[in-house]
């Protein structure tokens, strides 16, 4: 071939001059109030770089409260007209109490446990005493009274008394998803979104409420179905498992199996969104998460770029919302754009920079989540099905 055609081959690869382009964007933002620091001060920094966001759609997690998503909504109004977050109702116990007071006090009981064995610590040692010393009793509160087991749960972001409150009181079922049973999900588009709908995990899903959030757009006159989705993660170092399934990383599987068999693959279609699953790629110093979960997806036929193409950590330790952990953070790629019968055209890590904010005590450096966002470009008509021109060969 002749540097010129060299040239032009390669200014034509990976994508064909005049092939539609479109830019999906997964982000984790990190509203997750009590649970992930700063959420409230990191705020006018995430809605910034939202305002000046360019990706023609973005996947949203852990946007859990009303009043986050209303003030996103407002941000984006100009420029991403098509949001799709519905609302979410709560789902109930069966009966109140969901707990009585001889299911959480006393020997052996759960609350008694924290109180005693585990009064006085704090950070790891107190996650470390809750494992060892109290996820058996958890464990036989999750046997005999599954529905309390997960109200106790669910009570994350809550003070103590509030907690107890919620799941004590006698007039009122409690709710078992935290955050009133947000699914902290939002799908932004700057191309009209058909056709959405719901995959609902909540038959599936424990602490939290998981569903996929789904819409078929239109790349000129390609048909496109999207996904929006955050899953179960595995808080077997943190908590132990309070629902139906063996363990956190079973129940991830049963959500994926769901959203492969209600998405369908046939034709081109992007899944976005915090699957809290990844490989172990030793040379970048990824340690895997449920990899096997991850396994799944591509077995599937859809391609992970985030893996295959551009591989760089989302759930990092140098993160400052991490840093505090980084003895024993690992870094991870757990945010994901899988594609099928589509083409990656570019890709990486996003909204990973650290910015000031005004925080309790002062200002000071956070980054903007405790997720970096994973943006991909993609080609709707893949070159690798295209004719070749033999005049370039």
């Amino acid at each position: 071939m002749s540097p010129l055609l060299l040239m032009i081959a390669t200014a034509l690869t990976p994508a064909q001059a005049g092939d539609p382009t479109l830019t999906v964007e997964t982000w984790n933002v990190g509203l997750a109030h009590g649970f992930v620091d700063d959420a409230t001060a990191r705020m006018p920094a995430i809605l910034k770089a939202l305002a000046e966001a360019d990706a023609d759609i973005i996947c949203m997690q852990e946007v859990w409260k009303t009043s986050d998503r209303d003030l996103i909504r407002a941000t984006l109004d100009s420029s991403y007209r098509h949001i799709y977050a519905p609302d979410v109702g709560q789902k109930k116990a069966s009966s109140a109490p969901v707990c009585k007071k001889d299911d959480l006090f006393g020997d052996d009981k759960f609350v008694s446990c924290l109180l005693g064995d585990c009064s006085g610590t704090s950070g790891d040692e107190k996650t470390n005493c809750i494992i060892d010393k109290c996820g058996p009793v958890l464990d036989a509160l999750k046997t005999a009274k599954p529905e309390c087991a997960n109200a106790l749960m669910a009570q994350v972001g809550k003070s103590s008394a509030a907690a107890m409150w919620n799941i004590l009181r006698p007039i009122r079922k409690t709710g078992l998803y935290a955050y009133g049973g947000s699914d902290g999900l939002m799908l932004a588009s700057r191309v009209p979104l058909t056709d959405p709908r719901i995959v609902d995990f909540s038959d599936i899903a424990t602490l939290n409420r998981r569903r996929a959030l789904v819409a078929d757009i239109d790349i000129d006159g390609v048909p496109v179905t999207v996904a929006c989705t955050h899953l179960t993660a595995d808080l077997s170092s943190i908590a132990p498992y309070p629902g139906t399934f063996d363990s956190w990383g079973t129940e991830n599987r049963a959500q994926i199996d769901q959203l492969l068999s209600e998405v369908d693959g046939k034709g081109a279609s992007v899944l976005l969104g915090d699957f809290n699953c990844g490989p172990t790629v030793e040379e970048l110093g990824l340690l895997g998460e449920l990899h096997e979960n991850c396994a799944v997806v591509t077995s599937a036929g859809y391609a992970d770029p985030a893996v295959e193409e551009w591989p760089e950590c989302t759930w990092c330790k140098t993160n400052t919302l991490n840093a505090a952990d980084e003895a024993e953070h690992q870094n991870a790629l757990i945010d994901h754009v899988f594609l099928r019968n589509l083409h990656a055209v570019d890709g990486g890590v996003s909204h990973d920079e650290a910015v000031l904010i005004q925080a309790k005590g002062g200002p000071r450096k956070s980054s903007l989540s405790d997720h970096y966002g994973y943006r991909v470009t993609v080609s709707v008509i893949d070159p690798n099905h295209r004719p070749q021109d033999s005049s370039l060969k």
